[in-house]
């Protein structure tokens, strides 16, 4: 795909961005005005519509035969607070335009009309990446997740008491906070600072990692086949859980009576447009981004996006 392309298809790209970030919303005009004079039709999210001038559309709107990109223009947490508004069925791709601290998925350093017009005509292609969906006794369903899903202790001082299910088959019982199941593509985040191992993104697999199991507990990070079932049982009526799905919403689990949290494969994913050197240089983001050796600011003032 060539966004280029994208004029003659009588189709729209898609603009989002932070809104707490100056940058961003800077960045974000720039590129909306480029793209005007480029006669490529815009179609910004609601939240920035006003900001540009311009008509603005919900999220859940951009369905991918008449918005087949969106650029989200800010971090890791603008893109997968974009990506769990999408459209369920048929979503746009995802092009991350990074303004923020790390920018493992915004990976594009896009900010002057050289730029610009050289991603305007660089040939990208798609990267599909899993998502998981979780529900609670086949009753409550949540957004599904890019990254992970957390089920974590609603009281910090205390540790849930869980039993975990794979394929209707017992991995292991005990203390711990919490657990993180997460996709390939969230084994670079979370699950990575609790202990978990990065995933490539061919990867079709799901991790299981605890966050501090008491140390008499079996739990261990684990890589099942993304064709598994993860059922979650909670042990203690008293002490109620929380899910958090990519870190973007939070929902109270009533221990006393839920049965059973489940997890599996979403059968709907998400496309990042990549160019053909980064698809094929993971491991050159990887060391460039968050191992040992790499370097990247940390602003004096840094804030989740709101």
């Amino acid at each position: 795909m060539r966004l280029a392309d994208i004029e003659n298809s009588g189709n729209a790209i898609g603009l989002a961005s932070r809104l707490d970030s100056s940058k961003a919303i800077s960045v974000t005009k720039d590129l909306s005005s480029f793209l005007c004079e480029k006669k490529i039709k815009v179609a910004p999210e609601s939240r920035i519509a006003n900001i540009l001038g311009m008509p603005g559309r919900s999220l859940h709107e951009m369905a991918a035969d008449q918005v087949p990109a969106i650029a989200c223009v800010g971090g890791d947490g603008t893109i997968l607070r974009v990506a769990q508004k999408l459209p369920f069925k048929n979503p746009p791709a995802i092009l991350g335009v990074n303004v923020g601290a790390v920018g493992f998925l915004a990976e594009f350093d896009v900010n002057t009309r050289d730029s610009f017009n050289q991603l305007l005509s660089t040939n990208l292609i798609e990267e599909r990446c899993m998502r998981l969906s979780c529900h609670v006794d086949n009753q409550d369903y949540y957004p599904p997740a890019l990254n992970e899903i957390l089920v974590i202790t609603s009281r910090p001082s205390k540790a849930l008491s869980i039993t975990i299910h794979v394929d209707k088959q017992v991995y292991s019982t005990g203390y711990l906070d919490g657990v993180i199941i997460t996709t390939p593509t969230g084994s670079t985040a979370y699950s990575l600072s609790a202990g978990g191992a990065i995933m490539a993104p061919e990867v079709d697999a799901i991790q299981l990692v605890p966050v501090c199991p008491f140390v008499r507990t079996g739990f261990k990070p684990i890589v099942i086949p993304a064709s598994s079932t993860i059922e979650i049982e909670l042990l203690r009526p008293k002490l109620n859980a929380i899910v958090a799905v990519d870190g973007q919403n939070e929902y109270t689990i009533n221990s006393a009576t839920t049965k059973r949290i489940t997890i599996r494969k979403s059968p709907s994913g998400i496309s990042f447009l990549r160019t053909q050197a980064s698809r094929a240089s993971f491991f050159s983001r990887l060391n460039k981004k968050l191992l040992p050796g790499a370097k990247f600011p940390v602003p004096k003032y840094d804030q989740p996006e709101e």
